[in-house]
Formats: structure tokens, C-alpha cells, sequence
């Protein structure tokens, strides 16, 4: 029989001290008497006494025994529980993760079940419901058996993600997304602007005051004291004028 409560309740446990001075001669008597190899009446009576009067200071096969009791009490419940709920629960994440598939863009004669991903419109939508697909079961009008998780983007513009090239030369092989830059003089004094490219190309020079079919500004901002109606920019770009007091 198991001298632990655990499940039932948790264990509790007397605390334990060292033997303090006054009682080191109850001890060697209680050491001297369990040494004999037969016991009277008083005897056994003076044993009983003085391990009630050192229980506190002793470790007896009895605790020893009861701490085993109370591990081994631990550790089963643990595995017969606690592991067997971590490995149903796993099982039921890996199902529940396995059913989230993509099934590509949206047919009108399609079967679905929970949790497939399907796109329409290019927007992206996860089906919440098992559901056959028709005209009144699309994901446009049909809330209850999809739910959109995704929008389609507007299309950005090409970014910076080539090594940059240096000032522009007609003699140079661009590829696109190669950036480069072009030094103008007055009124800027100078200013280098930097342009990508759209497309490969060879000896199309960017252009600062109009569309060019090859690159367009990375910085789409300028600043100076002149005029901006005197200007010729390209359309992308504003102008940001300071005035002095």
C-alpha cells in the first residue's frame, strides 16, 4: 500500500533537524539499546520513548520509505496523464495543421473542407466550413463557409535591389533594378539624383524632366531656393522651394 496521498491530496512532510547537544546522550542510549540482540519489556518501552522524543532528528527507514512512495506516486500519474494529454494533444495539432492545405484559385465545382486555403480574386480565403462550391457558395457572397485572411496588394514599384552602379555612363550594360546616379549643376550646385531601372538597357540617360521608358527616380523629392515654375522635373518628382526672409 502506498504511503502517499497523491493524487487524492498533496503529500506534506515533517521537517528535520540536527541533533542538538542536550540530546546526544538520548541518542547513543537509543543506538546502544537497538544493538542488543534481545529486548525486554523495558527495554522496548525505552525505545518507543526516546524515538518519540527524537523523531525530529531522525531519519528512519519509515521517511526514507514514504519520500519513494510519494516520487513514484509523481511520476505515474504523470505518465498515465499528463504525458498521455501532451500526445493527444499533439495528434490533434498535427491534424488540425495538416488540414490547413491550398487548394489553388477558386472553382465553382469544387469540394472544400475546413480549413483549405483557396484564393479568388486574388484576395486569399480560408474555408471556416466544409462546403461545395456553386454560383450561391462563392467566397464573394458566402461568409458563412469562407473567411478572408489576405488582400491583393497594389503592384509596387521596382525596388533598389542590385549594387549601385555609380554616375551614369553610355557605355555601361544596365539590368534592371541597377540604380545610378546623375550630377546637374545650377540650380542645385550640384545634386547627384538617383534612378532605377525598369527594364535592361545601354545608353538611355535618365531623364529629369520627363517620363523615360527605362528609369524612374528613386527619391521622388528635391529641395532648393529656385523658383519651381522655372523648372522642368520629371512628374514624379515635387519640388520643395525655401524661401529666405
Amino acid at each position: 500500500m502506498s504511503r502517499s496521498t497523491f493524487p487524492q491530496r498533496v503529500d506534506t512532510f515533517t521537517d528535520a533537524f540536527d541533533l542538538p547537544a542536550n540530546l546526544v546522550s538520548a541518542a547513543l542510549e537509543l543506538q546502544k539499546l537497538k544493538q542488543k540482540t534481545t529486548l525486554d519489556n523495558n527495554d522496548q518501552n525505552r525505545i518507543q520513548a526516546l524515538t518519540a522524543q527524537l523523531q525530529d532528528y531522525m531519519i528512519t527507514p519509515e521517511r526514507i520509505n514514504r519520500i519513494q512512495d510519494c516520487i513514484n506516486a509523481l511520476e505515474t500519474f504523470f505518465d498515465e496523464n499528463v504525458r498521455q494529454y501532451i500526445l493527444g494533444k499533439q495528434q490533434e495539432w498535427d491534424q488540425y495543421v495538416n488540414d490547413f492545405v491550398y487548394k489553388g484559385d477558386w472553382s465553382s465545382t469544387g469540394k472544400y473542407k475546413r480549413q483549405n486555403i483557396i484564393t479568388y480574386n486574388g484576395n486569399l480565403y480560408i474555408v471556416i466550413k466544409d462546403v461545395v462550391a456553386d454560383s450561391s457558395h462563392d467566397p464573394n457572397v458566402d461568409a458563412e463557409h469562407y473567411r478572408q485572411c489576405a488582400y491583393k496588394g497594389d503592384k509596387g514599384d521596382i525596388g533598389l535591389a542590385a549594387i549601385y552602379k555609380g554616375e551614369w555612363s553610355g557605355s555601361t550594360q544596365y539590368r534592371i533594378s541597377d540604380a545610378v546616379s546623375i550630377r546637374l549643376g545650377a540650380p542645385w550646385d550640384p545634386v547627384d539624383m538617383v534612378f532605377i531601372a525598369k527594364k535592361d538597357n545601354q545608353g538611355q540617360k535618365p531623364t529629369m524632366d520627363r517620363v523615360n521608358d527605362y528609369w524612374f527616380p528613386y527619391r521622388q523629392l528635391m529641395a532648393g531656393e529656385t523658383d519651381p515654375t522655372s523648372l522642368q522635373l520629371h512628374p514624379d518628382i515635387s519640388y520643395i522651394q525655401f524661401l529666405n526672409d
